[in-house]
């Protein structure tokens, strides 16, 4: 029986927030990178998504739901309450979440892993010793159940269940979205396809000639700027020229 990953939301607002989600952002950091005349990609992965997280932050707020800005270490992302049915929508690319899920049980605790602890109800240390044969130490649950509190703080009482909604990217492009719950030992419970909901078109508002666009690999180039430099002490006669062997000779009084 379905639990209903979207329960207390209407299409409206799950569609809004899967176009949000979805919508590519090749576009937005191309123009970044042309801007400030960046050659290399270091902010793609970044750029990326900051610019899904401001759009679902918007798309949330819009429709009366609670955003969420955590960070963990270096990385900051925004997750998604409804306060009407405790439930926190948690984004990922499928790529990311499969190796994360992989990881599940050992010794570093991933905040996925930390998420899943709330969806079989309020966990308490003494009925994890009560288990007749519990599937992870004591101290292993220990430190999810605190670094679930210590990511969520204040709003962690208000959290029922956590659902990932998980993206799969080709080519730069989202093309499939679900809704996971998953238990405490990160077994599928439940899931829906929200697919239905990715824009067909996702192009956005910002032309960007298609040379920018490509993401195959292209030949080591020479910056134009630095070419006309290498040009112009040529021109000059400023640029040392290999001697020919008659040359050296002459330099050594040979």
């Amino acid at each position: 029986m379905s639990i209903g990953v979207g329960i207390g939301m209407d299409e409206t607002v799950i569609g809004s927030l899967v176009k949000a989600f979805a919508l590519e952002t090749k576009s937005v950091t191309n123009e970044v990178k042309l801007e400030n005349d960046w050659h290399t990609r270091n902010f793609e992965n970044g750029g990326s998504w900051d610019t899904r997280f401001g759009r679902i932050t918007k798309s949330a707020l819009e429709h009366g739901l609670v955003v969420l800005q955590r960070k963990r270490g270096t990385w900051e992302f925004v997750v998604v309450l409804n306060t009407e049915t405790g439930f926190l929508y948690v984004f990922s690319k499928e790529k990311n979440f499969d190796i994360v899920q992989k990881k599940f049980g050992k010794n570093k605790i991933h905040y996925f892993h930390a998420f899943v602890s709330i969806n079989s109800g309020p966990v308490d240390l003494d009925d994890l010793q009560q288990e007749l044969f519990p599937r992870f130490p004591e101290e292993y649950e220990q430190k999810r159940i605190e670094e679930v509190r210590k990511i969520l703080g204040e709003e962690y009482p208000h959290v029922n269940r956590i659902v990932f909604v998980i993206g799969k990217e080709e080519s730069k492009r989202i093309v499939n979205v679900e809704a996971k719950l998953y238990n405490r030992y990160f077994e599928l419970v439940d899931m829906e396809d929200w697919s239905k909901y990715i824009p067909s078109d996702q192009y956005g508002d910002i032309f960007v000639p298609n040379e920018q666009i490509n993401d195959e690999v292209e030949e080591p180039k020479v910056i134009p700027k630095v070419k006309q430099t290498i040009k112009n002490r040529k021109r000059d006669g400023k640029m040392p020229t290999r001697k020919t062997e008659k040359e050296r000779k002459e330099d050594k009084g040979m």
